[in-house]
């Protein structure tokens, strides 16, 4: 029986994993990146640079984050009284 070598170091994913779980779970704020406001684009664009968007599997799985992206910010949109209104002379 053949062993599965590890891709990337224990100790990086470990990190990288409290990291995300944080972020995720509200329990830390990371002044230096998670208090950027990224606009839509931006994480897409981000999204598509990590994972690729060229085969079918890639196009799904990038769209699928839209998607998600989109549904989240709407729910957080919710949540606030806001008012939208057409500008005059537009």
């Amino acid at each position: 029986m053949k062993r599965k070598t590890r891709m990337f170091d224990k100790e990086y994913i470990e990190s990288a994993n409290k990291k995300i779980w944080q972020v995720l779970n509200d329990e830390k704020e990371y002044d230096d990146w998670t208090q950027i406001c990224f606009s839509m684009k931006d994480a897409v664009q981000a999204a598509a640079d990590i994972y690729g968007c060229l085969s079918e599997i890639e196009i799904h799985k990038l769209f699928s984050f839209f998607r998600e992206m989109v549904y989240k910010e709407t729910e957080n949109i919710q949540t606030f009284d806001i008012t939208f209104k057409k500008k005059e002379g537009v």
